[in-house]
């Protein structure tokens, strides 16, 4: 295998390896965000709070939600007067972990932006480009179908691994009384989860069908064409 070969493989398994974390970390644009909250909040039969008013814990959560994208300051989410030192330190954590997914989120999206394009540049490369957007979508795709079935089955025993792997310790462990079990009670992780997993199923759908025609358009145009004359 020549230089220019292990490269174009190598760009190949480029886009094969990130594409699942790159599809894995887009929804939190949508389900880390006010509308989210809001939409949850406005949900018949979302259970109500019992330190809050429905504007309060509106109000605090919306905030909350504010800090950990970085809009306000830990001085400003100490000055709410809701949390205690536990669940400033949560926050602090959880700043942090979406802080790094973010950043890995946006450079792994160029780094496959990047990989596309060289492979698309040249006609014998194109090919792994299409395939690799298949095989990148199709992984993707088994492992949210993997998670989807264990959230179902144990929404409890996958909040705790989730937890487990981000978190240390039992940090993350509070109250029902606390701030925090407040404003995001489990059906706000259940759909959320759900509303995930919808999303990247949908998302990998979509990525591997617009690999799987570009393919197939590059495999009918590699055919010959007979003369009848």
């Amino acid at each position: 295998m020549d230089l220019r070969n292990r490269t174009a493989a190598l760009l190949s398994w480029v886009v094969i390896i990130l594409m699942p974390f790159f599809i894995l970390l887009t929804p939190l644009y949508i389900f880390m965000t006010e509308g989210f909250a809001q939409f949850e909040y406005s949900q018949p039969g979302f259970p109500p709070s019992d330190r809050f008013t429905a504007d309060a814990r509106y109000f605090n959560s919306i905030q909350t939600i504010r800090y950990v994208w970085g809009q306000i300051s830990l001085t400003d989410l100490n000055n709410l007067g809701v949390y205690n030192d536990r669940e400033i330190k949560h926050l602090v954590d959880v700043q942090n972990v979406a802080r790094g997914a973010l950043t890995f989120h946006a450079l792994s999206g160029v780094l496959i932006l990047v990989a596309l394009v060289v492979l698309a540049r040249l006609a014998s490369t194109r090919l792994l480009a299409a395939r690799a957007l298949v095989t990148g979508a199709a992984t993707t795709l088994v492992l949210i179908l993997a998670i989807g079935i264990f959230s179902v089955v144990s929404f409890d025993q996958f909040f705790i691994l989730f937890h487990h792997i981000f978190f240390e310790g039992n940090s993350w462990l509070f109250n029902y009384t606390d701030s925090l079990i407040q404003f995001y009670p489990e059906p706000f992780w259940e759909a959320a989860s759900y509303g995930f997993a919808l999303f990247v199923g949908a998302a990998s759908l979509l990525i591997g069908l617009a690999g799987w025609l570009w393919e197939r358009s590059l495999r009918r145009a590699q055919r010959p064409t007979h003369s009848i004359i």
